[in-house]
């Protein structure tokens, strides 16, 4: 599973792109992750947990 943040979306499209994973589903999360006061980041890991399990169970 690739989480990743906004700033990074193109790279991972990219990344994905370049290896032959064109339209790869990764996980995205607001920017900054470093910085997060522990609610901001427990808001983070809801949105990322929920986003896995849509790529997890292919909705």
């Amino acid at each position: 599973m690739v989480i990743c943040t906004t700033p990074f979306e193109v790279t991972v499209k990219n990344i994905a792109r370049v290896l032959g994973l064109a339209g790869y589903p990764f996980v995205m999360v607001q920017h900054p992750i470093g910085s997060c006061t522990l609610p901001e980041l427990k808001v983070r890991a809801e949105s990322a947990y929920q986003q896995a399990l849509a790529i997890l169970r292919q909705e």
